[in-house]
């Protein structure tokens, strides 16, 4: 539906860490999602990969998805599952 009405304005993000839990708190083997780039281009949105650990990275995504006209896009952060705390690895003066 997004697509059909060129909603320029929807940015959705993606955490894509390769694992996915089913159920309450029961974790599952590795369960990839096939290639979610490919999945969200299919049904017409503008896809958007970064490294989900590199804040410039996604705001330069942001600052691309906000450029983009006449589609939805879709920011995929590529992102390490158990990576270390955000707040240790941000840069001073944040």
């Amino acid at each position: 539906v997004a697509t059909r009405y060129g909603l320029d304005n929807l940015i959705g993000i993606l955490d894509n860490n390769r694992v996915q839990l089913y159920g309450w708190q029961h974790p599952q083997p590795q369960c990839p999602m096939d290639d979610p780039a490919a999945k969200f281009k299919s049904f017409g949105w503008h896809v958007i990969e970064v490294d989900g650990h590199d804040f410039e990275a996604i705001m330069a995504g942001f600052d691309e998805a906000q450029a983009t006209k006449c589609m939805p896009s879709m920011i995929i952060a590529n992102t390490r599952s158990q990576s270390p705390a955000f707040y240790k690895i941000l840069p001073t003066g944040l």
